[in-house]
């Protein structure tokens, strides 16, 4: 991220949150919540900001790119490797 530019804080959409509190009948919806906080909270902040502006806010590559100042490509290496991170972290929930 630059250092001129403040991160853009936004809500994550509806959709994101309820197709992971949807991964697994047996979790209620608070406690997938507070596992994808804490799973997000523990990535790298590179890889944290890409998985958000790429999937969370639906932008890309492109859009993660632009939130970290980076070249496309390196802003989707990013992204899938936090992508899988979280994917890990939360493997525990997939049905």
């Amino acid at each position: 991220m630059s250092s001129e530019r403040p991160p853009r804080c936004r809500p994550l959409p509806a959709h994101v949150v309820e197709a992971v509190a949807a991964a697994e009948p047996f979790a209620s919806h608070p406690e997938v919540l507070d596992r994808l906080d804490a799973a997000l909270a523990a990535l790298p902040p590179a890889e944290r900001a890409a998985v958000v502006a790429a999937h969370g806010y639906a932008e890309g590559p492109v859009g993660a790119a632009m939130e970290l100042d980076v070249e496309t490509g390196d802003a989707d290496v990013l992204a899938r490797r936090g992508l899988e991170l979280l994917r890990a972290a939360l493997d525990d929930l997939e049905p």
